[in-house]
């Protein structure tokens, strides 16, 4: 399959069916659009003919993609997992655990990125991002909360303070326990303080 780089195979559910017909082992490509419908090739043969000719003379609505430049809806369902609710949740880890700036979401560059793989992309305002950094803070705070209820050992918390070159005081908190036998750490990321 990895030589499977012909633009007809984003037709086709992958990998494909493995059947045995009279002795010869075969591949059976389902259909993305018709599911119901398939094509046979043998294991043997590498020829694409039979997987093009369904794929773009009998489902021809799929090729409007080369008029347009979008992807086709196989090749679209194949790879991508995009919801807008999906970017922004990334955009919240990408800002908030990986301390980027949330002004990235203004880029006319990284913008175009995001559209060159999904034309309907919805890219939020630094103020959206904002917002679902809180909502994710208050969702996580009561999860650990009821996480550090929930642990019947005794718990180690520690303590680390120190200044950045900024002059801002930051503190990091280290909560050490034992579960099921192991000792576990939960990092409470450094947070500054006055």
């Amino acid at each position: 399959m990895k030589g499977w780089d012909a633009p007809c195979y984003a037709h086709f559910k992958l990998p494909p069916t493995i059947v045995v017909e009279q002795g010869i082992v075969k591949y059976r490509f389902y259909c993305l659009v018709h599911p119901d419908r398939y094509v046979t090739r043998a294991r043997h043969d590498d020829a694409t003919s039979n997987l093009r000719r369904h794929a773009f003379k009998e489902c021809p609505s799929l090729n409007e993609h080369q008029k347009s430049g979008q992807l086709t809806v196989a090749e679209f369902a194949r790879g991508s997992t995009y919801s807008s609710a999906r970017l922004r949740l990334k955009h919240v880890q990408w800002f908030a655990v990986n301390h980027r700036p949330m002004n990235l979401t203004k880029d006319d560059a990284y913008q175009d990125i995001l559209r060159m793989f999904h034309a309907g992309v919805e890219i939020m305002s630094n103020q959206t991002a904002t917002r679902d950094i809180l909502d994710v803070f208050k969702i996580t705070q009561a999860i650990v909360k009821k996480k550090l209820q929930n642990i019947p050992t005794r718990k180690h918390l520690a303590l680390d303070g120190w200044s950045s070159p900024n002059v801002m005081s930051i503190l990091g908190i280290i909560l050490t326990y034992v579960e099921d036998g192991q000792v576990k750490t939960l990092t409470l990321d450094a947070v500054r303080y006055v």
